[in-house]
């Protein structure tokens, strides 16, 4: 299995979301008891309610205690700042447009492409990773092969 790379700041969100997801099992746990008093569970919709709760928190639990359990912490102190990496902003423009976008390259647990901070593991995040300032690359989208641009490489 790939290993999911993790900012310090993306390992503190998983883990505080795990903690929230602990506490809300045992609120869920407390609905369940609280529910079953009520009598037939057959016709207990409290009950019902109460279990698919539990059961999509616990599915939840899963997905972030398997990411815990397989992540690589990156080390911004010793990245090669010419080059893309993780918590890299890139100016970026695809070749068969003049519009320049600025995205940010963050683990996919920080991912929100609405407001420019893309996954390495998305399509152009994975693309971009790797280059430098000036090389064009070629990106595997919806639409077909894109070519992009790195105009400028930032890092903070």
């Amino acid at each position: 299995m790939k290993k999911v790379l993790l900012t310090k700041t993306a390992l503190a969100k998983l883990e505080k979301e795990y903690d929230d997801l602990m506490v809300k099992r045992s609120v869920i746990a407390d609905e369940i008891k609280k529910a079953r008093s009520f009598g037939d569970l057959s016709e207990n919709a409290e009950y019902h309610a109460a279990r698919e709760a539990q059961s999509l928190n616990e599915t939840e639990i899963l997905k972030v205690k398997a990411l815990l359990e397989n992540y690589e912490l990156v080390d911004e102190t010793n990245l090669d700042k010419s080059k893309v990496s993780l918590n890299s902003r890139v100016e970026i423009k695809f070749e068969d447009s003049d519009f320049v976008e600025t995205v940010q390259i963050v683990s996919k647990i920080e991912s929100d492409p609405i407001n420019g901070f893309i996954s390495n593991e998305s399509p152009i995040g994975e693309a971009l990773l790797g280059h430098h300032e000036g090389d064009t690359v070629d990106c595997q989208t919806p639409n077909g092969v894109s070519k992009i641009k790195i105009i400028s490489v930032f890092h903070e």
